[in-house]
């Protein structure tokens, strides 16, 4: 046998050896060539990305322990994968993809395709003791027997549930071409009308710039966690668990969505906040005073949510730096998120469909 053959061998042997001994293919991942920068550790080892893989480090002491069982902390069929799965929420952001414009053809109708209708209902909510309207949009083919994830999608000041579905903004178009290029989950989106104050407060839309007006949109939280949710539950198959829940928003949507997420993170798995305006955090902005729901350093969530999304046009004159602003808090606390900003955008249908288009691709890929 020539030397060449015989090196092959050894080499080929040496190398399945080593794939063998990988601690991380016990995940169903590889062990790192070169990576050497440990961006995460918990029970199962030291882990990094290399070429855009997850990819091991070193093993935990009890990782080694749990082999030859079959299924450790997966999911029960041997192979791993419900182990994989658990460390891509984890490293989940490391896979979102973010392009600055919603591309033309992605907001086009196209021919031979069915774009779903948005229907209105109504729901009795118990935080405001009044009916109240939401629009649904159904995925294109929704069959009640499967389960489907849920996106709420939240409107901005002085807007209703109507405005997030209007013909500029494309919402059923971009998110029903997207499902049909496979670039996005079949899902339900959800529009609800924010404006929710708690009975006896309610205040005209003539003072809709001031503390009092606010008030009512800070209590969509209860009315969506008490009331839509359960109602979506219940007339709607709807999958549970906060990886198959997601809420955005624009402005006054995206500072509700934003603060909703981080405060009730074990329902909402994926957050988006569009321009977000003021208002998390105490300020007087250029219209008005905003008391604030809490401390710069309290924009923290246990569990992290798998994606946040912050995104805003660089001449937005209506919420100036404010998403950087909650950028920058995120940034402070350690808490993992996607920034970015578009060229030239305003406040405007521009900004709300790069936010949207990029938040619906990346959602539910767990």
């Amino acid at each position: 046998m020539k030397f060449n053959t015989i090196l092959s061998l050894v080499v080929a042997t040496l190398a399945c050896k080593v794939t063998a001994d990988c601690f991380a293919s016990e995940f169903n991942q590889p062990c790192c060539k070169k990576a050497t920068n440990a961006l995460i550790s918990n029970e199962y080892g030291t882990w990094s990305i290399e070429n855009g893989v997850i990819c091991g480090i070193d093993a935990a002491s009890t990782t080694l322990e749990k082999r030859g069982n079959g299924n450790g902390n997966g999911n029960g069929n041997g192979n791993g994968n419900g182990k994989a799965k658990g460390l891509k929420k984890q490293f989940y952001m490391n896979y979102v993809t973010v392009e600055e414009f919603c591309p033309d053809d992605i907001k086009q109708v196209r021919e031979n395709v069915t774009y779903p209708e948005p229907f209105k209902v109504h729901y009795y909510s118990t935080t405001t003791q009044s009916e109240r309207p939401m629009n649904i949009v159904l995925p294109p083919n929704y069959n009640p027997k499967k389960k489907y994830p849920v996106f709420y999608y939240l409107h901005g000041i002085g807007c209703n549930e109507d405005t997030m579905l209007e013909e500029g903004l494309n919402a059923v178009t971009i998110y029903t071409n997207l499902v049909k290029d496979n670039r996005a989950k079949e899902m339900i989106i959800v529009v609800p009308y924010q404006y929710a104050p708690a009975p006896g407060t309610e205040v005209s839309e003539d003072l809709m710039l001031t503390p009092e007006y606010f008030e009512g949109y800070d209590n969509f939280i209860n009315d969506l966690v008490n009331d839509i949710m359960p109602f979506m539950k219940k007339n709607y198959r709807i999958a549970n668990g906060r990886e198959n829940t997601a809420i955005a928003g624009f402005s006054m949507g995206g500072r509700n969505a934003l603060y909703i997420g981080y405060t009730r993170p074990d329902l909402f798995g994926f957050v988006g906040a569009f321009s977000p305006a003021p208002g998390i955090f105490e300020t007087t902005d250029m219209f008005s005073y905003h008391k604030g729901l809490m401390r710069p350093e309290e924009l923290v969530a246990d569990p992290s949510p798998f994606l946040t999304m912050l995104s805003c046009g660089t001449l937005d004159f209506v919420v100036v730096d404010y998403p950087e602003q909650y950028h920058n808090a995120l940034e402070a606390n350690n808490q993992k998120h996607i920034w970015y900003t578009i060229e030239g955008a305003n406040h405007d249908d521009v900004a709300i469909m790069s936010g949207y288009y990029n938040f619906i691709t990346n959602i539910f890929n767990i």
